[in-house]
């Protein structure tokens, strides 16, 4: 099966010069003056609002392992869709799945619940647009760089007053419901807020210094044509500082407009996604391990005392599909996790956070106990929760299992060579040592991943967490390595249940809150 089954492809994104247009985001004229540093324009306040991996199907000769599968695709299909899933709690079992007749119905039920855990996804990478390309320009060889001149403008507010730049609250309707897009838009106007903060910044430097010369002026008795030309000018900088503060917090509007309007229910929704996904693959990975439980001889069929081509190279692919799983579950995970530390950091930034001291120490801090919107509460203990989630117990089992699969590799490989040695065929003892240097290759990669998880941002191990060594695996049985795995991904999917389902009782908390308050007022 192919990763495009699974994710689709989309349509090429719009350029940002599309997206400016429909969302009414006036486009200035560049300006290279030199960088000046930002000062706080607004002044009291308490918060600032923010200017494939594929898998191979081995086929089954023996008829009670097809009718295993056929039986196992029915009970699946008749289940449900993800997106109908019930939000409820977890509930502490699952039906009761089991009387496999033979260890090749176990392996079948496995390959299933794979499958399906693999379609839990299909929801979510179609909310997140996966496979749709980034915004950016359509001609232009560098990707960073064409995006950053995209939304890298100047104002025009310096030169005179524009009304559309008074009438900037007046957008058009959105037509565009997505997070993608969302995101993006905040991008732009956050840019463009940066830009109109820093040509305010330029003027005021220079009303400060105007102001300084015609007080000298005035001071010396300087001729009356001088000292009128000064104070026009410092007139005229005052009326266009003003100005520029008014466009400001315009903006400044409809970025908020954005955030709570836009941004935070599509994160609800997405939210919302992502338990009913991790529902799902708990009960693939519970099944799994139900399943495995129930094996009796699976390592007496893959440490068999004669093997053929074919076997050989079945061994060779599984090794190869192994590595890839551990490390797109490495990076599917991480993905994950970045992409909720970005939007905290985002947020918090938006935050004129002043830590209180009190007789007991500076309070921890809280975003809900400085009345900042749900969305940063939500999002600020979406972060944490993750970060207490390590993957490094599934990716570790993953790594034992492929080491055990590689142990048997090898001594098939050793065996494979002998046999080409006594044929003198030394085209395929090549090919041979050349795919040996492919799964090093892999390995080294993988081990390189382990130890990146393993440790903190200054390269010092993770309490609890020991770094994996290469050298210190021993041989172990398959089939216990690969209950081991089963296990771990059933212990992370319950734990990230738990984290959601915490996220939505804070959603709701929170909407129960913004309730009463409306009610009171």
């Amino acid at each position: 099966e192919s990763f495009e089954k699974f994710y689709p492809t989309y349509t090429p994104s719009r350029d940002s010069r599309e997206v400016r247009e429909e969302e009414g985001i006036p486009e200035l004229e560049d300006e290279d003056d030199d960088e000046v540093i930002v000062k706080e324009v607004h002044g009291d306040q308490k918060y600032v609002d923010s200017g494939r991996s594929s898998y191979s199907k081995a086929g089954a000769s023996e008829e009670d392992a097809v009718r295993a599968t056929k039986e196992a695709e029915l009970q699946y299909r008749a289940r449900p869709s993800v997106g109908n899933e019930s939000e409820a709690p977890v509930e502490s079992g699952f039906k009761a799945r089991g009387g496999f007749k033979g260890d090749s119905e176990v392996v079948k039920e496995i390959q299933v619940q794979f499958e399906r855990a693999s379609e839990c996804g299909n929801e979510l990478a179609k909310f997140l647009e996966v496979g749709k390309l980034q915004y950016k320009r359509k001609h232009g060889g560098h990707h960073g760089k064409d995006l950053i001149f995209t939304c890298y403008w100047s104002s025009k507010s310096s030169d005179g007053a524009e009304p559309e730049l008074l009438d900037i609250n007046q957008e058009l309707e959105l037509r565009s419901k997505n997070l993608s897009s969302t995101l993006h838009k905040l991008y732009l106007w956050e840019k463009k807020l940066y830009e109109e903060v820093k040509v305010e910044e330029k003027m005021r430097v220079l009303h400060e210094r105007k102001s300084r010369k015609l007080k000298r002026l005035d001071e010396k008795g300087a001729e009356a044509q001088k000292v009128d030309a000064t104070r026009t000018l410092v007139k005229s900088l005052s009326t266009k500082i003003r100005i520029a503060i008014q466009v400001v917090d315009k903006i400044s509007v409809k970025i908020n407009i954005l955030r709570d309007e836009e941004l935070w229910p599509q994160l609800n929704e997405f939210i919302r996604g992502l338990i009913r996904m991790w529902k799902s693959m708990l009960e693939c990975h519970h099944n799994q391990c139900q399943a495995i439980s129930e094996a009796k001889r699976l390592d007496a069929i893959a440490f068999r005392k004669h093997f053929n081509d074919a076997q050989f190279e079945a061994t060779q692919q599984l090794q190869h599909e192994l590595i890839n799983w551990t490390m797109r579950f490495s990076y599917w995970v991480g993905a994950q996790k970045g992409y909720v530390r970005a939007l905290n950091n985002w947020l918090m930034k938006c935050l004129l956070y002043v830590p209180e001291e009190t007789a007991d120490g500076i309070v921890p801090f809280s975003p809900g106990r400085i009345g900042a919107p749900p969305v940063f509460v939500v999002c600020n203990q979406w972060w944490q929760s993750l970060e207490r989630i390590s993957e490094k117990e599934v990716i570790d089992s993953m790594r034992d299992f492929a080491s055990n699969v590689l142990q048997l590799w090898d001594r098939d490989k050793a065996e494979m060579r002998q046999r080409m040695l006594a044929n003198k065929d030394d085209r395929k003892i090549k090919s041979l040592d050349k795919e040996d240097q492919k799964i090093q290759k892999e390995i080294q990669a993988l081990d390189k991943r382990v130890v990146l998880i393993s440790t903190d941002d200054n390269g010092m191990p993770l309490t609890g967490h020991v770094v994996y060594q290469s050298e210190t695996t021993k041989e172990g049985s398959l089939q216990a390595s690969l209950q081991h795995v089963l296990e771990a991904m059933e212990r992370f999917a319950s734990n990230s249940v738990k984290v959601y389902e915490e996220l939505l009782q804070r959603i709701e908390e929170d909407r129960l809150a913004g309730g009463q308050k409306e009610r009171v007022s």
